[in-house]
């Protein structure tokens, strides 16, 4: 090798090496730098949130809240709860729009029906996602509102159901032009493998007690049995008639031609200006400058700034200081997500043993805590989890007032779980009962015959050929574990009927694993009132002889204070690193809406799922039915 070349090789080599270590370097900083200035904003939302000794003062109210438009912007849809300060300033970090919480939008409406400085409402959707439940609650809040004789104004760049259910309530609607309407009601679209897996050389065992426990339907068969389309056309007749009468009532129109909307589907602005769906079409700055005239309003104002300007309005009905140091309160406890004993990484989404079990104790424990709200929202999970919960669900509802509000879907373990309150409160869409349990084993029969993979199973067990993945199970096999499915349905059913104060054969009658709407569980007992979470807070209130009038302290079990330092620490690093993934995510345009990706979610979602709960001999299996509400868009 000549020298030229070897200086050229040599060279080279110092390159690399520097650039490695410049890089190495850089990192570092960064790092550095980035550790600092997050060490410094977790200081700083430490001082900001931690208590002190002197009382704040008030906000003054702003400028515009002077004959005012309070004009409420929903740009990337509604959730149930309103983000914490680390949230808020991840989403700043990356420039990205918060949603609005539902409770935000009530407590709005609520002050602006009794603040005379706000003449009228306008709620300009541009995009309004959100569940059904929380639709709900939200269109009752409307419907409050109204009472003020105020009006209440709905602009919409376009609406599915849901958004156009919650805009009919309003006392106008806009529809922007060169959009549309698609109100085709609630589609159930299910997906079944059963043919995939045979064509894999796979098939699954099943062994059930319900005969509409339908979860591994689709693992078995090519189509829905008859049981599931009972059950399915059931709950779609429910919920579409519930919609009908609410866009009926709201939009003043026959049911009959109500249900002819929702029959045709799709409607241009045209189209729905000239069926009354709308009452005109228009560009949201023409039409605010209308409404100011129509209501005599000089300003508009922003939902941030009225929710902080007009706190003094909720100060009569705040429950008076006592003295003492103990002040009567309220807790909620959220249950939501599939049950499963155990959770790794990132809890949210999942509901664990220790995790609520901590929550239960510390609710039941809390002598300040006069009564609890239980709010669950739950497609069921693990019969050993869901039973571990029950149990101190059973003992906190003995010692204080335990109010379950149910969210879009408590069925299966989600009931099993709530049935041992006080109260069971449901919305009137809300999916429930699947009282039922089910276990089920994968098997490759033909595996061998199709890939050339076989598999041996060496063990002194009876049961070798229910646990080998090759062998098909026996008789004496589906015998043992038809024992057990039997003995933890007649466990669900009994602990039901303990719960609910009725007869046992009346519960097995209706359990079945049937999935119900909440209008019709309370019509068989399985729920007692219809209603949304603050119909269950004051419930709560007067079981435990407060004012149902006043507010509360409500408390809610936090072990620790959330700051932008839990990036650095334990399990809650967790739900940080994934607030900076969404948020970055978003920044940076990720999410693709591709067809085939919405196409692929939820079989992928579900064969997830299957996964995990195929870990436990028997589950509660879950509600498999997801309600599309705008099939168009795909999901």
């Amino acid at each position: 090798m000549n020298t030229a070349r070897q200086r050229g090789i040599f060279s080279r080599l110092l390159r690399s090496v520097f650039m490695i270590f410049t890089g190495y370097f850089a990192l570092l900083g960064i790092l550095v730098t980035a550790f600092f200035l997050l060490i410094g904003i977790g200081v700083y939302h430490k001082l900001s949130t931690s208590d002190t000794t002197t009382t704040p003062k008030k906000a003054a109210a702003p400028a515009e809240l002077s004959d005012a438009l309070l004009k409420i912007t929903v740009e990337r849809g509604i959730t149930s709860e309103a983000p914490n300060d680390r949230q808020r300033l991840i989403s700043q970090l990356f420039s990205q729009d918060l949603p609005v919480s539902s409770k935000e939008l009530e407590t709005a409406l609520r002050r602006a029906a009794a603040d005379q400085r706000v003449h009228a409402v306008l709620l300009d959707f541009e995009n309004g996602g959100t569940d059904f439940v929380t639709t709900s609650a939200l269109r009752r809040s409307i419907l409050e509102f109204e009472k003020s004789q105020k009006p209440i104004y709905v602009h919409l760049n376009e609406a599915d159901t849901l958004l156009y259910y919650l805009a009919s309530s309003g006392t106008k609607i806009n529809l922007a032009p060169v959009s549309g309407i698609t109100i085709p009601g609630p589609a159930f679209q299910l997906t079944y493998f059963g043919s995939a897996l045979k064509k894999l050389g796979v098939e699954m065992e099943v062994v059930r007690a319900g005969k509409y426990k339908s979860y591994m339907e689709p693992y078995t068969l090519d189509a829905p049995s008859a049981e599931t389309m009972e059950m399915y056309g059931a709950i779609e007749n429910s919920l579409r008639g519930t919609l009908t009468d609410g866009i009926a009532e709201g939009r003043k129109k026959p049911k009959d031609q109500v249900t002819g909307w929702l029959k045709r589907s799709l409607f241009t602005s045209g189209q729905s200006l000239q069926q009354g769906l709308v009452d005109r079409i228009g560009y949201l700055p023409q039409w605010i400058e209308d409404i100011k005239t129509e209501t005599k309003s000089k300003n508009v104002i922003e939902l941030e700034k009225y929710l902080a300007g007009s706190d003094e309005l909720d100060d009569g009905r705040k429950a008076p200081v006592m003295g003492g140091g103990s002040e009567p309160a309220l807790a909620l406890i959220e249950a939501t997500g599939e049950i499963v004993m155990e959770a790794a990484g990132d809890t949210s989404g999942k509901i664990t043993p220790k995790a609520l079990i901590k929550e239960l104790k510390w609710a039941r424990e809390k002598d300040e805590i006069k009564a609890v709200v239980m709010r669950v929202d739950s497609p069921g999970g693990s019969a050993l989890a869901s039973d571990l919960i029950w149990d101190e669900v059973r003992k906190l509802s003995e010692k204080k007032p335990l109010i379950v509000s149910m969210g879009s879907v408590a069925a299966s373990g989600g009931y099993y779980i709530s049935a041992p309150a006080t109260m069971i409160i449901a919305e009137p869409t809300t999916i429930t009962g699947s009282i039922g349990v089910i276990g089920a084993s994968p098997k490759g029969l033909q595996v061998s015959d199709k890939w050339g993979v076989s598999f041996h199973m060496i063990t002194n067990s009876d049961r070798k050929n229910y646990l080998n993945f090759g062998s098909k199970s026996t008789e004496q096999d589906r015998a043992i574990l038809g024992e057990s499915i039997d003995e933890t349905y007649n466990a669900f059913v009994t602990k039901v009927a303990a719960g609910r104060k009725q007869d046992p054969q009346h519960i097995f009658a209706i359990a079945q694993g049937r999935v119900y709407t909440g209008i019709e569980a309370s019509k068989i007992g399985l729920v007692d009132k219809l209603g949304g979470l603050n119909d269950a807070m004051r419930e709560a209130k007067v079981l435990a002889k407060l004012d149902p009038e006043k507010f509360y302290n409500l408390d809610k079990y936090e072990p620790e204070d959330e700051s932008i330092l839990d990036c650095f620490t334990g399990g809650n690093a967790w739900k940080c690193m994934k607030d900076l993934k969404s948020g970055a995510q978003s920044s940076i345009g990720a999410g693709s809406s591709a067809p085939f990706a919405s196409l692929l979610k939820k079989p992928l979602e579900t064969a997830a799922q299957m996964e995990r709960l195929l870990n436990d001999s028997s589950v509660l299996a879950y509600w498999p039915g997801v309600v599309d509400w705008s099939p168009r868009k795909g999901r």
